[in-house]
């Protein structure tokens, strides 16, 4: 994690570091990534890099948790926001990807960094950033409000989160495919009122 010397620096210098550092690595895996390319594109010393990081590790994995702090309050706050309503949760959890990660400019960041999860065997990749995701949705169980759902107990909880966590993850790998957000959000938005619904008449 960042030092004490890193936090106090004017905001300006450490967006450019973390600038440049998601630069670098979207541009190669995090054991082909260069600390010298990063300070160099941050117009500061190697050493300085030291005094603000312990190692190329600590810098990625502060981003990672920095992004998942984000959408564990981006979830905590609608479940404040909605009473507990889970449909509602899923639907800002498809708003923040769409608006934070995908038609975002760090795209290209956060392709690397997924494809580095799913085939890197290195143990910074293996345990440690895995510790860096946002929190499971079962974890927000007791403030979720069941009043409503046809579900008996944490096990049938866990089925529906399933259920909508794979509707969700597809409708936002899918938006590619459309022509407007609006469109891709319409459909999605459809498909959680089939779960939530029912299709019958």
């Amino acid at each position: 994690m960042p030092t004490d010397t890193f936090n106090k620096l004017p905001e300006e210098k450490k967006s450019k570091i973390i600038f440049s550092a998601k630069k670098e690595f979207t541009r190669a895996s995090l054991e082909e990534a260069s600390i010298k390319n990063i300070v160099e594109d941050a117009g500061i010393a190697r050493g300085s890099f030291y005094q603000y990081f312990e190692s190329k590790e600590d810098l990625l994995q502060y981003l990672l948790e920095e992004r998942a702090e984000e959408m564990n309050r981006n979830v905590e706050n609608t479940l404040d926001k909605t009473n507990g309503d889970i449909f509602e949760v899923f639907i800002s959890i498809y708003d923040y990807m769409i608006n934070e990660c995908i038609y975002n400019k760090e795209v290209d960041f956060f392709k690397k960094i997924f494809e580095e999860l799913k085939t890197s065997q290195d143990d910074i990749f293996a345990v440690d950033i895995k510790k860096y995701k946002p929190k499971k949705i079962e974890e927000y169980y007791e403030k979720i409000d069941k009043t409503n759902l046809k579900i008996k107990g944490k096990e049938e909880f866990t089925l529906l989160v399933r259920m909508l966590h794979a509707v969700t993850k597809k409708a936002v790998v899918s938006n590619f495919k459309y022509e407007s957000k609006q469109k891709a959000r319409e459909d999605y938005l459809k498909q959680l009122e089939y779960i939530k619904y029912g299709v019958l008449n």
